[in-house]
């Protein structure tokens, strides 16, 4: 019984179908986020090797991941991601 995302889960009539709607919505919400999160950055100022905010090189271990900051740039971004919203 698959449900269309942002279904009313209380049509259901029974509390077990309702109940396992819930939860599979709330698991594939939280896969969605994880994978947006671990998604490979992009930006056309990107060189390929160089820290888009600061310039600095990039680790070859952190470049492999498809990251585009240096780690103090990336801490930075993260810290005001939480302040700012």
């Amino acid at each position: 019984m698959a449900l269309e995302k942002n279904e009313n889960y209380f049509e259901l009539t029974d509390e077990n179908d309702r109940a396992s709607a819930i939860e599979a919505q709330f698991n594939e919400d939280a896969l969605e986020e994880a994978r947006r999160r671990i998604a490979p950055e992009t930006s056309p100022d990107f060189d390929g090797l160089h820290c888009i905010d600061c310039g600095e090189k990039i680790m070859a271990a952190r470049l492999k991941l498809g990251k585009i900051r240096c780690i103090d740039c990336q801490t930075l971004k993260e810290k005001q991601s939480r302040v700012f919203g």
